[in-house]
């Protein structure tokens, strides 16, 4: 899949701040009603002491959820930890992973905020900035933004507020399950990106596609430091 949008990584809090400011305005949220054929997911995965970092990428079918393709990349993590500042730590590794795709998928789910986050442009934004593609954001854990109590069934929801504005969705995909918080990254606004992953889930708290990119991650995470001498070897599922 090929990036639309190349720039450089900042090395430093303050540069990626500033550069984070320059781009809040170009995130484009109209929505987005056309029913994909492809979803992708990507998730990631630290080892060699949280040195290296492992991105899985999967593409299924949609509705169905049948795998069409799996991709992987690791790398050094070269920009320190920042709340808020995930996209520069572990985008540049997201990225490649991504560029390895054969297939473009219609939407990708991402690990990592869209809307919901401090300056309005978490992970889910950026990657949806860089390849001009629909993004959702979806997670476990809140970061920004406030929302009432959510209700113990499965499919329960509350709105998720910052500064006044609606920004995402704290919603329950399982009974007495802790809910998972979803936000629209690029392309999409909040009902689109709610109506995807609602209809992606599949009995787990996340949805399918993100849980198997979570999955492959781990999975490609233990494969590589089996042997901690020789983390370069290829990744092969039948290994």
């Amino acid at each position: 899949m090929e990036l639309k949008s190349e720039h450089g990584w900042p090395t430093t809090k303050s540069e990626a701040i500033g550069f984070q400011k320059e781009r809040a305005g170009q995130v484009d949220l109209q929505g987005n009603n056309n029913e994909p054929a492809l979803i992708a997911a990507v998730d990631t995965a630290y080892g060699f002491g949280g040195e290296k970092l492992y991105a899985s990428v999967v593409v299924v079918t949609f509705p169905k959820l049948q795998e069409v393709e799996r991709v992987y990349h690791f790398d050094t993590v070269n920009f320190p930890y920042h709340p808020g500042l995930f996209y520069f730590r572990e985008g540049p590794v997201i990225l490649e992973a991504l560029t390895r795709l054969v297939n473009r998928p219609d939407i990708l789910i991402v690990h990592g905020h869209g809307t919901a986050h401090p300056k309005r442009i978490g992970m889910a934004c950026h990657i949806g900035l860089d390849f001009d593609l629909p993004t959702i954001g979806c997670v476990r854990k809140l970061l920004a933004g406030t929302h009432r109590p959510v209700g113990e069934a499965k499919g329960s929801s509350q709105l998720i507020v910052l500064f006044g504005k609606e920004v995402g969705l704290a919603y329950r995909s399982k009974d007495k399950v802790k809910p998972i918080f979803i936000s629209p990254g690029y392309k999409c606004d909040l009902p689109f990106a709610r109506d995807i992953i609602v209809k992606c889930l599949r009995g787990y708290r996340l949805p399918e596609p993100l849980r198997m990119a979570h999955l492959f991650a781990n999975k490609y995470k233990r494969h590589i430091e089996k042997d901690q001498k020789s983390p370069s070897r290829e990744f092969s599922e039948e290994t």
